[in-house]
């Protein structure tokens, strides 16, 4: 099985009152094609701050990030933002849609980012669409729906691109046990059905139910808990 990412010996510090505080802590972690990724921690523990590494959105103090054979230190902006329309994607807490666009628009944005030609990004949206029952929701506008049609909208978006590394931040956070257990078991579906790598954060120790390996994130240190 062949290595999607590998994070080594990656530090990460923030500055408050004047002075220098390790967010995160001498990460190591190797995950393999297919993994389902659960990390357990509170609030403040440093799990988004993980995931935008990862997504390249902020950068490592020190150490290496790995992602599909690309070191993301050496990437500059540009190639780091290509990573996230071919390679990563990175759903946020708030789910980090356009309320006043539709769903079609909100997942459709991805592809008209890379300039891809209207016919192919019509075929693309109404397929990922179909795939996650939001062809009756695709005309509504996204500040219409409730917070589980929210995080599937958010959740197609992200796989629109077809992604080989899905990074989901708290995703369950807004939603009741019911809704977020429909969530966990798409993406269940989604690493079955597409080969796709999670990665989940979250505060809630339920979600590790549903992942293949878990680990905890505590005083910035990762440590593996189980399979």
């Amino acid at each position: 099985m062949s290595i999607v990412v590998i994070i080594s010996h990656l530090w990460k510090y923030y500055t408050a009152s004047g002075s220098s505080i390790a967010i995160l802590k001498d990460i190591n972690l190797t995950i393999r094609r297919g993994e389902i990724i659960g990390i357990h921690g509170p609030s403040g523990a440093g799990k988004t701050t993980l995931l935008k590494i990862l997504a390249g959105l902020e950068r490592p103090d020190s150490g290496e990030i790995i992602v599909e054979g690309y070191n993301l230190n050496l990437l500059d902006d540009d190639a780091l933002a290509l990573l996230r329309t071919s390679i990563v994607s990175y759903i946020p807490q708030d789910y980090g849609l356009i309320d006043e666009f539709t769903v079609y628009e909100n997942v459709e944005l991805p592809l008209l980012l890379i300039g891809l030609p209207e016919n192919e990004r019509k075929n693309s949206v109404h397929s990922i669409l179909e795939y996650m029952g939001l062809r009756d929701k695709e005309r509504i506008k996204v500040k219409y729906l409730s917070g589980g049609e929210k995080q599937r909208v958010s959740i197609a978006r992200s796989l629109v691109i077809t992604p080989s590394l899905l990074l989901a931040d708290e995703p369950t956070a807004n939603l009741d046990w019911d809704n977020a257990k429909k969530v966990l078991e798409l993406f269940n579906k989604i690493n079955r059905d597409f080969k796709t790598t999670i990665i989940i954060v979250s505060h809630d120790t339920r979600v590790l139910e549903f992942v293949s390996r878990r680990f905890i994130l505590y005083d910035g240190i990762l440590k593996e808990v189980g399979r």
